[in-house]
């Protein structure tokens, strides 16, 4: 008898401590959202910036000359896009010149290339320097050597696009003296399917929420890909392209930061790319970020030389210690609900041994599960909460149906949750951090604007 009363008297301790448990992971939220709240307090700001219109400059009087610099691997079934928009720009061309960069003198690409009037580099140095960051160098080192004089290097990929205005757009910024702008990334394909829309809604975050609030407060952006100018000066002063890791434009990123150098995000200036459309494609790019941004940052901290002055010591810092939290809050954040929702999982599956010996706990077993749901909702509308909040800052550039929105809004978590698997594939497999395998792209054209921008060329041909 005395062992009966004991047995239910364990029960219904365990059963309490159940119920407690449960409760107090909700200080656990609590107190993560406080710290994400802390750490993070200027993406309020940056939020309400981004819905302010960014400052157009005017017209800049003096004509750079630029050198668009293009690696092109194979790249004949995308390039005439590029090549075209090129053609069109308002810019005057006397004042660019483009050069095209292969790997051998029997890609297609050439031909393609010259039949435009522009330049191509075939380059010698290929052995273990297959990176796009290896590509530039070889082609800023055949400037060098030929005594070819420019004022800035542009970058841009073969399946890039580009708005009629954007050299002079770029120009307009340079004339007010930053050393390095990107402009604003837009897309080609985004209405695709559910990844490309994906992809294009997270870098669309990335433009106007992040690059937007850095270049307003600490004359910074984020480098993503191609798109943008760098000063020939800087290139010069470290005797060549040095930025030739899996993630060259987290290495540039990185470096513009810890060496001080004045950068504008300028979305005025519109460049068209495009997008993974398949989750093998999505997942091998995500391996490299994810791993090449950790590689990035701690090779490019040395600020000891080719120091400049775009901010003064104080903001210099803050901008340093912004850029170092970065995405880290976020993380955390979303790690400790994820944490809450383990463990009240854990708690619900861990009822029913004791609701098998003690009947009345079948009645908190739904509670339980409520907890649980719970915790992951607050996982799960985290994420909604971040797509909803890019659609409500780009509202006119991303050209989603309502219905791809809502699909966007409710599957985002999802989208996010392979940057985990890439993380953790990466760790188990090295060899995927440094893999550059070549991405097939289709030249597939869905973007009126991107159309826009090659039309008139077509019209002429």
């Amino acid at each position: 008898m005395n062992f009966a009363i004991s047995l239910v008297s364990n029960f219904e301790g365990w059963l309490t401590f159940l119920y407690e448990f449960d409760n107090y992971l909700n200080y656990f939220v609590l107190f993560a959202l406080l710290f994400f709240g802390i750490m993070s307090w200027y993406y309020f700001i940056y939020f309400f910036l981004s819905l302010m219109p960014l400052e157009k400059f005017p017209k800049g009087e003096k004509l750079f000359k630029y050198a668009v610099l293009v690696p092109a691997r194979n790249e004949d079934k995308v390039i005439v896009n590029l090549l075209k928009s090129l053609k069109e720009q308002d810019y005057n061309p006397d004042y660019f010149d483009v050069y095209v960069i292969v790997e051998s003198k029997d890609d297609p690409t050439i031909q393609i290339t010259k039949s435009f009037g522009y330049n191509v580099i075939i380059r010698k140095d290929l052995i273990n320097k297959r990176t796009k960051g290896y590509a530039l160098n070889e082609a800023y080192q055949y400037l060098k050597a030929n005594n070819l004089k420019y004022d800035s290097l542009v970058i841009f990929d073969a399946d890039n696009i580009v708005s009629k205005d954007f050299l002079s757009l770029m120009n307009d910024c340079k004339n007010k003296g930053y050393q390095v702008t990107v402009g604003y990334r837009n897309f080609t394909n985004a209405s695709t399917n559910w990844i490309s829309g994906c992809s294009g809604t997270l870098f669309s975050y990335m433009n106007q929420f992040t690059s937007n609030g850095r270049s307003f407060f600490f004359k910074k952006a984020t480098l993503t890909g191609t798109g943008y100018y760098i000063d020939m000066d800087i290139v010069d002063n470290e005797g060549g392209w040095i930025w030739t890791g899996m993630t060259e434009d987290v290495e540039l990123t990185c470096y513009c930061y810890y060496h001080n150098i004045s950068m504008h995000y300028y979305n005025y200036a519109q460049y068209y790319d495009e997008q993974a459309t398949s989750f093998k494609v999505l997942h091998k790019q995500h391996i490299r970020w994810v791993w090449g941004y950790f590689d990035s940052k701690k090779r490019f901290k040395n600020k000891k030389e080719n120091y400049y002055d775009a901010l003064p010591k104080w903001k210099y810092f803050f901008a340093v210690y912004e850029y170092n939290l970065s995405i880290y809050p976020f993380l955390v954040f979303t790690i400790m609900e994820l944490i809450c929702f383990i463990l009240s999982l854990i708690v619900f599956i861990g009822s029913f041994p004791l609701a098998v010996s003690y009947n009345a706990v079948w009645d908190a077993v739904p509670i339980f599960f409520g907890f649980t749901i719970l915790y992951f909702a607050y996982v799960y509308l985290t994420y909604c909460l971040a797509a909803a909040i890019t659609f409500i800052i780009d509202n006119k550039r991303l050209k989603f149906s309502i219905g791809k929105r809502l699909l966007i809004v409710f599957t985002y978590m999802f989208f996010f949750a392979d940057f985990a698997f890439a993380f953790l594939d990466g760790l188990f497999y090295k060899n995927k951090r440094y893999s550059w395998d070549k991405i097939e792209h289709k030249g597939k054209i869905l973007d009126e604007q991107a159309k826009g921008a090659i039309i008139d060329e077509e019209k002429k041909g």
